[in-house]
Order: C-alpha cells, then structure tokens, then sequence
C-alpha cells in the first residue's frame, strides 16, 4: 500500500512538471498577498480576471500549490472568460510567505470567510476545491450556501463546519463533483458529497488519478467554464469532448 501511494504521489508530480515545462506565460495572472487576521503572516494567492468579474476562488490539494491552477491552465481559462479568479497558496503550502504558516486544523474553517470578508466581495462565489482544499472550502460552502454560486469538487474532503448544516438550501445548491477513474469515484467519501449536494451531478474523467486535472487539464478546464455559465469556450478548448451537464452555477 505504502509502493502505491508513492507510486501515486511521484506520478502526479511528474504530470504536474510536465504541464509547467508547458505552460507560457499569459500576463493575465498576478501574484498578490492579503492580511488574514487568523494568520501571523500574509496570505499569498495568484489572482487574474477583471476585479468586477464574477468571484472563483480555487483551493489547491495537499501536494500542490496556488502554482499548480496556473500550470493547468485554469487561471487563464476562467479569467479569459471575464471571471475574477483567486487561488490560494493554502497555509503551510507554496513557496511564498503563506507557505510559512502552520495553520491550526479549527482555522480552516474560518479561513475562506475572513479571505472573503478581506477582498470585499459582495456577489456569490464559485469555489473550487481539489482533495484537501475541501477542508478549507466545504466548511464555508455548507454553512454558508446562499453566499456561493456553485462548489466544484475535485475528489475534495468534506467537512460540514461547527454549525448545523441548512440541508434543504444545500439540496438546491448547484454542484459538480469531479473524480478521477482511477480514484475512488464510487466509495463511501463520494457517496457523502451525492447525499448532502443533491443538486449535483458526477463526472469521472477516464483513465485519471486523484488529481484528475493534471491528466486531462483541457477537459477539467472545460467543464468548470460550462459549470460556470461560459457558453463559448476558448479556441484552445474549442475540441474538447465536453459532457452535456445537467446542473450549472447560480450567479
């Protein structure tokens, strides 16, 4: 079990590297920092989009980083679209000061409400969290439905916060849970997210791991511009065999 698991981890950071020897430069992504009051130094994320564009804060997981939506090409994506995004070097990540940071596990939970608070954001948010990003984002997304567009989660953990979920606006909240094939899209962890996000529909990406948007980054990218209401997708994702969805964000 300990071979696989590694076997699994050198193989995301070998697709991972190969998407960054890819990718060139934009100029459309900067790269920022905010006070966070729960945090002794600040927050660092990389930001692009227009600033009065509809908010997408993306949530990386435990091997990657802010970097990692760049390389993938999901920052260009969205922000080409006329979307403000954010994405978060998560406390304890990255490589700039955030990344200094030990974060208390409690403090994930305020984490996304204090970022929120801090950018001045008044619109409903799309959020997009990856495997570990879930304990920081589901806990907001959960007690906070009313406040979010729609939750993309990518194989995300699940953490319902300290409050009393509001089940019925959560079963009206639009969601796209995303799995690998090679993961495990059918366990008792997918299962929770289909019971509490019952307006959510499920797409496995063939043949992908865990982090199912290093192996298909054109497809993943394509299915949250369609989750996001983009009708025309850029000339780069334009051949993308896309799956019709049923369930789209609620600006």
């Amino acid at each position: 079990m300990l071979l696989v698991g590694a076997f699994a981890g050198r193989h995301a950071i070998d697709l991972e590297q190969a998407l960054t020897d890819k990718y060139k430069e934009t100029g459309l992504i900067s790269s920022q920092t905010i006070h966070i009051p729960s945090l002794e130094v600040p927050l660092h994320y990389l930001a692009a989009g227009p600033p009065q564009g509809a908010p997408v804060l993306l949530l990386h997981g435990a091997a990657f980083s802010a970097k990692t939506w760049q390389v993938v090409g999901t920052l260009d994506a969205l922000a080409g679209a006329g979307l403000r995004v954010v994405a978060l070097d998560l406390p304890g990540y990255g490589t700039y000061q955030s990344g200094k940071q030990k974060q208390a596990s409690a403090a994930r939970r305020t984490l996304v409400s204090e970022l929120i608070a801090a950018l001045g954001y008044k619109k409903k948010v799309l959020v997009v969290a990856a495997s570990m990003g879930g304990t920081y984002g589901s806990p907001w997304v959960v007690q906070n439905p009313s406040q979010v567009a729609g939750y993309v989660s990518v194989s995300a953990l699940l953490d319902t916060g300290a409050g009393k979920p509001d089940v019925a606006a959560l079963s009206q909240l639009p969601s796209l849970l995303v799995w690998g094939e090679l993961d495990s899209p059918s366990s008792q962890k997918a299962r929770q997210q289909e019971e509490l996000f019952l307006h959510s529909q499920k797409v496995i990406i063939p043949d992908a791991p865990h982090p199912c948007y290093l192996k298909e980054p054109e497809l993943f990218n394509a299915l949250v511009l369609r989750f996001a209401g983009v009708a025309s997708l850029p000339a780069n994702l334009a051949g993308v065999a896309v799956p019709a969805l049923h369930v789209a964000a609620r600006w």
